[in-house]
């Protein structure tokens, strides 16, 4: 981890540059700004990992209280997520404690918590009917109308949960609602840009899909823990 004195440092250095180039505040900051996103930018597209830059832009971001109307949220939750993605990618342990199991979640016989996801939104794709008519053809005797009912796809999102990754499966609570979902039931698992796609092998289960913010961390971290008990 980079120490504290490396934060004042890079923070304080980035400052010094303000008096000389007499801007506003507001001014440098949209400068800062820019720059963040121009080198965060390509660091969460790279397929490598560059620890030590992420840091940096961390460092920065936190030095600045950066906010959603300053940078990409999306960056942020990447960039702090790359330490762990690097150690899940080496298969090492994750090294991050999470003591406290929400409240009415109840864990099984040896099962471990592996991450914890706050305020997370889940999609779900809901089927519903509709019927539709249109005539068929006409007869000598009237018009025969014929009736055809189809299914179309509406998706559902829920308010944000907390998901709960162990070493058996997930825990998803929202609203006073837990959804248990254990590796055993799951089909597959598809990553996206903010979040993973879940299927489960039930007949006719339609897939969910939990917004976490970072689908490349989500999904390196769900293969490691389903690897725990393999």
């Amino acid at each position: 981890m980079v120490s504290g004195d490396t934060s004042s440092d890079v923070v304080t250095s980035i400052q010094s540059c303000k008096p000389s180039a007499q801007f506003s505040e507001t001014h440098f900051r949209e400068l800062v700004s820019k720059a963040w996103l121009k080198q965060a930018k390509p660091i969460v597209k790279s397929a490598s990992l560059n620890l030590a830059a992420a840091k940096v832009l961390l460092l920065i971001a936190d030095g600045f209280d950066f906010n959603n109307q300053d940078v990409d949220n999306y960056l942020l939750v990447r960039l702090s997520n790359i330490e762990y993605l690097d150690r899940l990618q080496k298969n090492q342990p994750i090294d991050k404690s999470f003591n406290d199991i929400p409240q009415d979640i109840e864990l099984g016989e040896h099962e471990t918590i592996v991450w914890e996801f706050q305020n997370i939104q889940k999609t779900e794709q809901q089927r519903y009917s509709q019927e539709k008519q249109w005539t068929v053809f006409r007869a000598v005797l009237g018009n025969i109308m014929m009736k055809k009912r189809y299914k179309e796809l509406a998706v559902k999102i829920e308010e944000s949960g907390i998901l709960l990754v162990t070493s058996q499966g997930l825990h998803y609570k929202n609203d006073g609602i837990i959804l248990q979902t254990k590796f055993s039931d799951i089909h597959s698992i598809t990553p996206m840009k903010n979040g993973v796609r879940i299927q489960a092998n039930l007949k006719n289960a339609m897939p969910d899909t939990y917004v976490t913010g970072d689908g490349r961390f989500t999904y390196a971290l769900l293969q490691y823990a389903q690897g725990l008990n393999a």
